[in-house]
């Protein structure tokens, strides 16, 4: 199940991932397991992907996108432990 949306995004606002890959200092054999759901990325790779397409972290995650359907809560492994992405503290990234 892949459960980000960075493809969508990407289209979105009309980056390539080439484009991406080369600001965030990945590899496009990477970017593309990232997509497909084969590679899960650190959490600062996320903050670097959401900050080059403008977009709050959240709004990379499908549950964040509101599609009127039931939706089940999302965490991330971060300093030790599972943080809910909805709880998320990003006031120090910014």
């Amino acid at each position: 199940m892949n459960v980000l949306r960075i493809k969508e995004l990407l289209k979105e606002k009309g980056v390539t991932g080439k484009d991406l890959v080369g600001k965030i200092g990945i590899t496009e054999t990477s970017l593309s397991r990232i997509i497909k759901g084969e590679q899960q990325p650190r959490f600062e790779l996320l903050m670097d992907i959401a900050k080059e397409l403008d977009v709050d972290i959240r709004d990379l995650f499908n549950t964040t996108k509101d599609n009127g359907k039931d939706s089940k809560e999302l965490f991330i492994f971060k300093e030790g432990k599972y943080v809910s992405i909805g709880e998320l503290d990003l006031s120090k990234y910014f």
